[in-house]
């Protein structure tokens, strides 16, 4: 097997192995996806993230992102934030990037010691998350208790939101897969579950579609944000609380613009 340079990064926990392909065209298979992201076996990660070249003259580079077990995801907030700090470390006089993804263009942008990247429009119609026919997206009726139903968003990616109390307490290791898989969502699904603080902070657990429970999820903080800001529970400009800190969600004409760290926690092959 051919030596494979990576670099393993974070954002608050949510973690990435990410390759650059740029000057060497790595071949990225299911097998060496699997390897890689294995936690006991390999590097262990969320996601496998590639930089690739690109011919886009609008873009800095390109992004692929892969689930541990091999499926393409179209958008991920932290892994796309933590490509972004390896862009700007290059280029220490840059202070906007365009990164092209599967979910479009990306733009980044570095605020001090933090990075920031705009996800886009979040949309909010049943056609566009997708679900499989048409139901109220502001109330989809699956049932946790304690929680009201669903709210239906897609950032880049499909996500249905949760709002209850004692987040803590629920058993979303139970709970997720079988949102995830539910037949309303034919592309599967991210799940969050939701406690509202106050009008600027909210709590959130993740169930990463294809990955499982995950400390932090960019595009999953996003979605919740948008979701309670349409319900009114929240401003549109609010901090969104994880397991190791917290992300700032700021939504703009309907665009999502998600703020917080990215770190660098080693460098392998």
């Amino acid at each position: 097997m051919q030596k494979v340079d990576f670099i393993k990064m974070h954002g608050l926990g949510n973690d990435f192995v990410i390759i650059d392909k740029r000057s060497n065209n790595i071949a990225i298979t299911e097998d060496l996806i699997k390897k890689i992201s294995d936690r006991r076996t390999g590097a262990g990660c969320d996601q496998l993230i590639t930089i690739n070249n690109t011919n886009n003259l609008n873009a800095d580079a390109e992004i692929e992102i892969f689930n541990p077990g091999g499926d393409r995801a179209e958008a991920c907030g932290n892994g796309t934030r933590c490509v972004a700090k390896i862009l700007f470390d290059e280029d220490l006089n840059k202070e906007t990037l365009k990164i092209q993804s599967d979910a479009g263009i990306l733009e980044s942008k570095k605020i001090e010691n933090n990075i920031s990247v705009n996800m886009g429009l979040v949309k909010n119609s049943w056609d566009e998350i997708p679900l499989s026919k048409e139901i109220n997206t502001m109330s989809i009726p699956i049932q946790i208790g304690g929680y009201s139903n669903g709210v239906a968003v897609n950032v880049g990616n499909p996500h249905v939101v949760f709002f209850g109390k004692s987040i803590l307490d629920t058993d979303l290791e139970s709970i997720g897969p079988k949102i995830e898989n539910h037949e309303f969502f034919p592309k599967k699904t991210n799940v969050e579950i939701v406690e509202v603080i106050n009008r600027q902070l909210i709590l959130m657990r993740v169930w990463e579609r294809g990955v499982g429970i995950t400390l932090a999820c960019g595009s999953g903080a996003c979605a919740a944000v948008y979701a309670a800001w349409k319900k009114g529970l929240i401003e549109n400009n609010a901090e969104v609380k994880l397991e190791k800190g917290s992300l700032h969600i700021n939504i703009v004409n309907n665009e999502s613009i998600m703020t917080g760290p990215a770190e660098i926690s080693y460098r392998g092959s």
